[in-house]
């Protein structure tokens, strides 16, 4: 007689179910968050390209890290109507930052819910937006071109995610009280108002849309988790800056380049979902946009401005975190929890 704790011999071993997973969301990370991009490539439509491409992976982790196909429906309409705003306001210094303050701030206030991190791609598409806005040619207005694309990218992710749900496993979100919730909000949407406008009005191009990636990544509800984003962000952007320097003392060939990058954002994909320490991963992302944007320029150069911003985007973030650090511990003695 079989022992009811005795493992049946068709049972999947959790290692390889765990695996299987992976590979399946790499697969729909691929299918329905750069397909989009890929198809206006092929059709020549190179200014709808960056865009698709930016809001398929937004769109993407909003459902993968969030509510499944749920989250696509959620952010939907907003995230088209803010890549309009943000591309109309992207020559203007002011208007830009308020676009993307208000912006951070619902991405901020996701975290009641606990979908801030499900949300965080979304406004680091609008930052790249605003540091290199895309121009359309036709009668059409490129603010409304660029709100467009984002919504049929959104709408296919969404449905691609809907059809594959049985396979897509969303993480047990936690949300966060109301109070710090408000509390992050509110000095995220600071944050990178003031490095939104930093970056306009410095003309500090695609290298800006650094700046404000650093700045949501580090920036985090609980301050604990804020200095260790930093530290695991510096460490991973260094060994990422050594390897992309590696490899481009060895490959200088645009397509090749474009392919290794490629393989380095799958992988750090994977490390993502399979839950490995964020340094991890930003030393295989690193590597991988920068080998992206080296096709027409040279891999030291690109790697260089990389480092620069995310030098910066953890400076100015832990400054911010140093002169509130006071405020954490009064809110700590009253509360007994860390606070950011």
């Amino acid at each position: 007689m079989t022992s009811p704790t005795a493992t049946s011999p068709t049972a999947t071993p959790p290692k390889f179910a765990k695996t299987k997973n992976i590979v399946i969301s790499v697969l729909l990370m691929v299918i329905a968050g750069f397909s989009p991009a890929i198809v206006m490539g092929a059709l020549g439509w190179k200014s709808a390209v960056s865009v698709a491409m930016l809001a398929g992976l937004a769109s993407f982790m909003a459902c993968t890290m969030g509510k499944g196909w749920t989250s696509g429906l959620i952010i939907a309409l907003p995230f088209s109507v803010l890549t309009a705003l943000t591309v109309w306001a992207a020559p203007y210094a002011l208007a830009a930052a308020v676009v993307l303050a208000v912006a951070a701030f619902f991405r901020g206030y996701g975290a009641k819910a606990g979908l801030h991190n499900a949300f965080l791609t979304t406004v680091i598409a609008l930052g790249f937006l605003v540091a290199a806005p895309p121009k359309f040619t036709g009668s059409v207005p490129s603010p409304i071109m660029a709100g467009l694309v984002t919504l049929v990218t959104v709408l296919w992710v969404t449905l691609i995610v809907f059809i594959a749900q049985r396979w897509v496993h969303p993480p047990k979100l936690a949300p966060i009280e109301t109070t710090r919730v408000l509390w992050f909000s509110a000095l995220l949407a600071l944050l990178v108002g003031i490095a939104t406008w930093c970056v306009v009005h410095f003309d500090l191009g695609h290298g800006g849309g650094w700046i404000i990636l650093t700045i949501l990544v580090v920036f985090q509800p609980y301050m604990d988790s804020s200095f260790s984003k930093a530290g695991g962000r510096a460490l991973g952007t260094l060994a990422g800056f050594v390897i992309a320097i590696a490899v481009g003392a060895v490959v200088t060939n645009g397509p090749l380049l474009y392919l290794i990058g490629t393989i380095f954002m799958i992988a750090s994909m994977v490390f993502m979902l399979g839950g490995k320490p964020y340094w991890l991963f930003a030393a295989f992302l690193t590597p991988a946009i920068v080998l992206y944007e080296s096709a027409g320029s040279t891999v030291t150069k690109v790697a260089l401005e990389r480092l620069e911003a995310t030098i910066v985007g953890i400076a100015g973030t832990l400054v911010v975190l140093a002169l509130l650090y006071p405020v954490a511990k009064h809110w700590q003695r009253k509360s007994g929890a860390s606070t950011y």
